[in-house]
């Protein structure tokens, strides 16, 4: 079984996507083209209306809702493979310039307890690649030669026209 199946056995459908086409901030009005480029993904994001039936004490009903940030998260996990490593991909949209930081490593929390929960319950001992990845109005440019992608401890600032999925596989 895959690593990429693990980790969709154990997310709950509801938060879960493996055909989008673009990453979007709803709140921010922002959107950049995904292109997966037939690489294969698992999309996992916190910005879903949640039905009050099923989510009535919110997202984290376990957090006290009364403390600033506690609930805050990345826009995007996304998990992939390539040569049999998980590559977990941690995204944060923002038009302005308010810090990310808090968010981003709000994710990679999630992202290895994630893990965690993949290594305990398939009995595994997967040390994914994670990266920080934040996507900022003013850095995406119109059409152009992509660029490659650099990462400063794991984190990197995108600035392309389109998000492509396999340049971040590296």
């Amino acid at each position: 079984m895959s690593k990429l199946v693990c980790v969709s056995n154990i997310l709950d459908d509801f938060f879960k996507e493996d055909k989008i086409t673009k990453l979007q901030e709803l709140q921010e009005k922002m959107e950049i083209e995904f292109v997966s480029d037939n690489k294969k993904y698992l999309s996992f994001s916190f910005d879903k209306q949640l039905p009050l039936k099923d989510f009535p004490k919110g997202l984290f009903p376990f957090f006290n809702r009364g403390v600033a940030k506690v609930t805050s998260f990345c826009d995007y996990i996304i998990f992939s493979e390539h040569n049999n490593s998980l590559f977990i991909l941690l995204i944060e949209l923002k038009k302005g310039n308010d810090n990310v930081t808090k968010q981003l490593n709000a994710g990679k929390c999630f992202a290895e307890y994630i893990v965690s929960t993949l290594n305990r319950v398939y009995d595994l001992n997967i040390v994914p690649e994670i990266r920080q990845i934040s996507i900022r109005q003013r850095h995406i440019k119109p059409k152009q030669k992509q660029k490659e992608v650099e990462y400063e401890n794991n984190f990197h600032t995108f600035c392309n026209s389109k998000f492509w999925l396999k340049k971040y596989l590296k």
